[in-house]
């Protein structure tokens, strides 16, 4: 299997394109590819494209799109993530994760027990590279619609986004019962900070709607619990 890329601009059978920084970077720079060499591309709206190298330059790489095949290897349901924000590269593994199970979109949350908080120019940064750690995810595990990530927005604001089946994963709940997921057509999972869910923020996402479930008696820590969560869901889901 040929190495993925992603770049965001239209391609067109057998018409040549100069790739853009990132992907020019990592094919020259760090991987060393050589003209000649099998690529795939994506740009995000579905589908890949099997592609040749034709020039690697210092500045510039230049490949030819020959193939589209229209395959988006998505999850068996759009699952939307709260994810309360994380420290340091925690959180780089969720996301990473995450998109790797699937998830089609991401949303970055503060609550009330976030140990980390961002605004202005750091938050700006922060979604950037967190935009660029899914991308980089979906470039490996073959998805062609990176997740949206936004964020970081308030709690209360994503209660009140909901859509399809809400779950909130709270420990000493009951298992999630596979009729849950019979007839969902979409579901927003949030899972809990760092230092878990207050006990106001879990009567506001009830009154909202949500139901709450546990992965059994174990809490688990706030990276690990969206990826044995999102697992959880198409087990469950595949005996609905």
């Amino acid at each position: 299997m040929s190495r993925r890329f992603f770049d965001d601009q239209p391609f067109t059978a057998q018409q040549a394109v100069a790739l853009g920084a990132g992907p020019s970077h990592h094919i020259g720079k760090v991987l060393r590819m050589a003209p000649g060499e099998a690529v795939t591309l994506f740009n995000g709206e579905g589908g890949e494209w099997s592609a040749v190298l034709e020039e690697v330059g210092k500045k510039a790489v230049v490949a030819r799109p020959l193939e589209f095949t229209d395959i988006d290897r998505a999850g068996p349901l759009p699952v939307t993530l709260g994810l309360p924000l994380i420290k340091g590269d925690r959180m780089d593994y969720a996301l990473q994760k995450a998109t790797e199970l699937g998830v089609a979109a991401i949303r970055v949350l503060d609550t009330e027990r976030t140990e980390v908080r961002l605004k202005g120019e750091r938050a700006a940064k922060k979604a950037e590279h967190w935009r660029q750690v899914v991308i980089s995810a979906c470039e490996q595990c073959g998805l062609n619609r990176p997740p949206p990530v936004d964020g970081p927005l308030p709690l209360e604001t994503f209660l009140a986004e909901a859509r399809g089946l809400a779950l909130i994963a709270h420990p000493g709940e009951a298992p999630l019962a596979a009729s849950a997921l019979r007839d969902a057509e979409a579901v927003t999972l949030l899972t809990g900070p760092e230092g878990g869910f207050s006990d106001p923020e879990l009567e506001a996402a009830r009154d909202a709607g949500f139901l709450p479930f546990a992965l059994g008696e174990r809490v688990l820590r706030a990276e690990t619990a969206p990826v044995a969560l999102l697992a959880s869901l198409w087990a469950v889901r595949a005996l609905a």
